[in-house]
């Protein structure tokens, strides 16, 4: 009797793990968080309030910001969906320990592919296309005192990187985590390559159609 009870309750389990497997349909997913951006180490760059042209050797550091938008979903398969997102991203990176701050704010459209490998546990991976909306460098040095100003024009107009990324749904709340790889020199002259890398941390709700 004890096996009879144990065996239904492990078909009755396993059942229940395939039926909330992945949702099924179109869905909208608004999502908001934070990030955590930068760009690829070892930059020479140009010290903009020395009154000069030198450039110094810096290793840009990790600048926090925000992120939000909106995912529309369609799951074609038990395991698989793909979505289409468009987000708004803070990010930019940090020189001398936050002395300068570089601003760079992002809109972004977006394409991923997901893969379920447990109920509601999926990874991800596509491509990202993102236009530069502002650019704004904070200077906050002891020498300089306080400069913010724009520099929108030292930087290409467009940036294209690689999201990889894990989520986790319950009850249509979605935990996930996303890197970003940028592919792109952002920097609009030759003297750099200044490829964006940011990891995202965002907290959506699917609301099925």
């Amino acid at each position: 009797m004890k096996r009879t009870i144990i065996a239904l309750m492990l078909f009755a389990f396993v059942t229940n793990m395939k039926a909330q497997y992945n949702h099924e349909g179109f869905s909208i997913i608004p999502h908001v968080g934070i990030n955590s951006s930068k760009t690829t180490d070892h930059q020479y760059w140009v010290e903009i309030y020395s009154g000069g042209s030198s450039q110094k050797h810096h290793e840009t550091e990790h600048k926090m910001g925000y992120v939000f938008g909106i995912d529309a979903d369609y799951a074609y398969a038990k395991r698989l969906s793909t979505t289409l997102g468009l987000s708004y991203s803070g990010e930019g990176f940090n020189l001398e320990s936050g002395e300068i701050t570089q601003y760079m704010n992002f809109v972004n459209l977006s394409i991923l592919e997901n893969f379920y490998v447990l109920p509601g546990l999926a990874l991800k991976a596509g491509l990202q296309y993102g236009y530069l909306e502002s650019a704004e460098i904070k200077d906050i040095s002891p020498r300089s005192g306080y400069r913010k100003k724009s520099n929108r024009a030292d930087y290409n107009n467009y940036n294209l990187s690689i999201p990889i990324g894990i989520s986790y749904e319950y009850k249509n709340v979605i935990l996930d985590l996303r890197y970003n790889i940028g592919l792109w020199n952002m920097y609009a002259y030759d003297l750099d390559d200044y490829r964006t890398k940011s990891l995202w941390l965002t907290l959506g709700y699917r609301i099925n159609l």
